[in-house]
């Protein structure tokens, strides 16, 4: 499982650094810091899930944001 982990570490590692150079060539700062926040919690993210860490449930906060938005268009 640490041979998987290093292999996908790495191979993000270098796909990220490949398109924010290409990014930061065309002067795009912000979509560079978007792409390399994303590749980052991507990379803990799959890394967790290789080594078969149970994560909780990604509806948890989307429920938490929409359900009072739901349940005030139910009570008109």
């Amino acid at each position: 499982m640490i041979f998987y982990t290093i292999v996908y570490v790495s191979f993000l590692l270098g796909w990220s650094f490949v398109r924010i150079r290409s990014f930061l060539s065309v002067q795009k700062n912000k979509e560079a810091a978007v792409f390399g926040s994303l590749m980052g919690i991507c990379s803990v993210v799959g890394s967790l899930l290789i080594f078969r860490v149970n994560l909780p449930s990604m509806v948890v906060p989307f429920k938490f944001l929409f359900e009072p938005i739901g349940t005030m268009l139910l009570m008109q």
